[in-house]
């Protein structure tokens, strides 16, 4: 009977673990034909439902993805995760546009096969590239497209001389875990080089330009609405100023404090007693860097999104003159005047001490153009290099130097002749402000800062050769305003 009941059991377990193994392989059959349908459906999703977005963020790389591979007949559509005014225009290809400003998304369908470069043309190093019908090349990528960019040791040591003065910075593209924007400031103490203090107020939002008023710094938030005030000595945040649309850059002489306001297409006019605003005046489109002279009397302006430079009179706040800084204007697909636009984003013009010539350079097209502001007439047009970008008198009015972004060397132009004395190498990638300061011995550096180097490049200006470098703290990148104050 034992021997029964136990032949029973074998059986039935046998028969359990059968129906076992059937559950099982039901099971199996089921996962794999609903992950076969779901594969399937994903495929099919990923492939005819493709939907183009470039996300628009004020942190790099701006524009995310960087590159983008679309069919003839698609759309791309340019979404905002940021309130800051980013617009996309065309640099190269086929077909124009030009979005304007827009608050949330725009779109544009691309018909015409080739290669796009397109660009925020407020902040044109924001950059984006479009592959219709075909990749898009290598060598078409900017060196930032993949953050942060290569982090290559500092080229040498601090200069021999010391210096003269604190050396703020703005590191526009440094990211901190306790804020909420990017950027800080960074103060050196040019007597023993070292780094002195950065500052990450939360107010800072892209800190694009400094420039000493009185007892303060004021720094433009390029990003937002607002300028930052720090008390010149300690580097304490003292308040914000509401100036307008992505201010740009500032420059004061006197009572006379402008700020341009690149979002607004216009200027604001402050206050020297209370830093506030007292008067705002339409610009040409994308006002970006100005510069006085000496007796604050004149001012020369670039206008981004316009092409042009145009030279003011500051007691009327009036334009004199103005000159398109282009051979020849484009339009898009549909032929609107409206939607006109030139391409060689000149970022910042400038203005001899004695107020006689006036100047600026194109970072797109590589120009360099002066004029003289009595007869109004255009008396240079130089090849200056790739990436042009601020055009700074020095401080006896000898020479403009011009830090040559994409070459990494700073252009030193002669006033007198208009010609290009000398090309300094080994400035730093990103070449990008100047300012200028005594040393210890009497003689004259440039400052120049690097947005894709971790160090500040010192030149000395008698020798027309670079005399030391700087190094930036770790993640200061984007280095760009620069100020020297004593």
């Amino acid at each position: 009977m034992p021997a029964k009941k136990t032949n029973r059991s074998k059986a039935t377990r046998r028969k359990s673990q059968k129906k076992s193994d059937i559950n099982k392989k039901l099971r199996w059959g089921l996962l794999i034909t609903v992950a076969f349908i779901f594969a399937l459906g994903g495929w099919f999703i990923f492939i005819k439902g493709k939907s183009n977005v470039v996300t628009i963020t004020d942190n790099a790389p701006w524009m995310n993805p960087v590159a983008l591979e679309i069919k003839p007949g698609e759309t791309v559509v340019w979404k905002k995760n940021t309130p800051a005014v980013h617009p996309v225009m065309t640099l190269e290809g086929p077909e124009e546009f030009h979005s304007g400003h827009f608050t949330d998304s725009w779109s544009h369908k691309f018909e015409k096969p080739g290669i796009y470069v397109y660009v925020c043309p407020i902040h044109p190093y924001m950059q984006g590239i479009i592959g219709v019908g075909m990749p898009v090349p290598k060598e078409k990528l900017p060196k930032w497209a993949n953050w942060p960019p290569e982090n290559k040791p500092v080229p040498a040591g601090t200069p021999a001389i010391k210096g003269s003065g604190k050396l703020w910075v703005g590191a526009q593209f440094q990211e901190l875990k306790n804020k909420e924007k990017p950027g800080t400031i960074v103060i050196f103490n040019t007597e023993d080089w070292s780094v002195e203090r950065v500052i990450d107020d939360e107010s800072l939002n892209n800190p694009h330009n400094l420039w000493q008023v009185g007892d303060n710094v004021i720094a433009t938030n390029w990003f937002d609405l607002f300028a930052s005030t720090f008390d010149s000595k300690t580097g304490d945040f003292k308040k914000k100023i509401l100036a307008g649309e992505s201010p740009a850059h500032i420059h004061a002489n006197g009572d006379k404090i402008v700020v341009t306001l690149q979002g607004d297409d216009g200027i604001a006019i402050l206050n020297s007693q209370t830093l506030e605003i007292d008067k705002k005046v339409r610009a040409p489109k994308g006002p970006h860097g100005h510069w006085m002279s000496a007796d604050g009397k004149l001012m020369a302006l670039a206008s981004t999104e316009k092409g042009m430079i145009s030279v003011w009179d500051t007691d009327k706040n009036e334009i004199i003159f103005q000159d398109e800084t282009i051979e020849s204007t484009h339009s898009d697909q549909h032929g609107s005047d409206s939607s006109k636009h030139n391409h060689s984003l000149p970022l910042m013009a400038g203005i001899t001490p004695n107020g006689v010539h006036a100047f600026v350079a194109t970072h797109h097209s590589g120009k360099f153009y002066a004029y003289n502001i009595a007869n109004q007439s255009r008396i240079a047009s130089i090849d200056i290099g790739k990436g042009p970008v601020q055009t700074v008198p020095s401080p006896d009015g000898r020479y403009v130097f011009v830090p040559v972004s994409g070459e990494g060397s700073v252009a030193v132009i002669s006033t007198e002749s208009w010609n290009i004395v000398k090309k300094i190498p080994n400035i730093g990638d990103g070449s990008h402000g100047v300012f200028f300061g005594k040393n210890q011995n009497g003689g004259t550096y440039a400052y120049v800062t690097n947005k894709f180097s971790l160090w500040v490049t010192v030149i000395d200006v008698e020798k027309l050769e670079v005399a030391g470098y700087l190094p930036m703290p770790d993640g200061a990148w984007g280095g760009q305003g620069v100020l020297l104050v004593q």
